[in-house]
């Protein structure tokens, strides 16, 4: 009796979990995993973060790149400033929750509550609508879609995750993963805040080094970066 219990309760936790996450991301349903356009579209996960975060704007500035950068609601609120440096230098700004909580750990009505508090957040910063949105860690629950529409979100998830948050991964494979994802249409997740658990605190300044080459690299011979703004008008999100 008990190990049936056990076994339904196992069930639950994966349908309520796992189970959608598979099933969205192989299906793409109610999700955006490919930009739909020509070149490669940046975006940013975790921050903003008072030390990298500048330099990565720097960086973009230099290639004008316009990234999303999808940003923690309560770092943002430490960091204002921030935000408004990358609305004025014309990136997008998402949610990518108010805490860098796990769906999978919040209940319908937890997750409603965290998305409408980080979009209230952001929407005061920029004094701009925010209609996209990342789960944290690519988890995407049984409730994620219904909230997210609910709340007028578009789920932006990628085509290129590259373990960057590793510092051992930034001096090893990053810079070669980067090239081998290049396609029209691809979708990069990077992270500039290192503060998360699993992740190391340095591991952006690595990630920014190798990021600087390959745009150099890329842009030599010729790669498209897509301009998120464009993007977002273009796609009606």
């Amino acid at each position: 009796m008990m190990k049936k219990i056990m076994a339904a309760a196992i069930g639950l936790v994966a349908a309520y979990t796992v189970l959608p996450t598979v099933f969205t991301r192989s299906t793409s349903y109610g999700i955006v995993q490919n930009n739909g356009m020509p070149g490669i579209m940046l975006t940013f996960d975790d921050g903003p973060n008072p030390q990298y975060t500048p330099q990565l704007l720097d960086l973009l500035k230099r290639y004008d790149i316009k990234a999303i950068f999808f940003v923690v609601a309560e770092k943002a609120e430490r960091h204002p400033e921030l935000i408004k440096r990358m609305q004025r230098e014309g990136h997008v700004i998402g949610l990518h929750h108010y805490t860098h909580v796990n769906s999978y750990l919040l209940s319908p009505v937890g997750l409603y509550r965290e998305l409408e508090h980080a979009k209230d957040v952001i929407e005061q910063l920029t004094h701009e609508a925010i209609t996209l949105y990342r789960p944290t860690y690519g988890h995407i629950s049984l409730a994620t879609l219904p909230v997210a529409r609910k709340l007028d979100l578009t789920p932006v998830l990628w085509s290129g995750i590259f373990g960057d948050w590793k510092i051992q991964t930034c001096q090893t494979t990053l810079l070669q993963k980067l090239h081998a994802k290049r396609q029209d249409g691809a979708i990069y997740v990077l992270h500039d805040c290192g503060q998360n658990r699993g992740a190391d605190d340095a591991a952006p300044a690595y990630m920014l080094h190798q990021l600087s080459q390959f745009l150099h690299q890329a842009t030599l011979s010729g790669q498209q970066f897509t301009d998120s703004k464009v993007w977002l008008a273009t796609h009606g999100h």
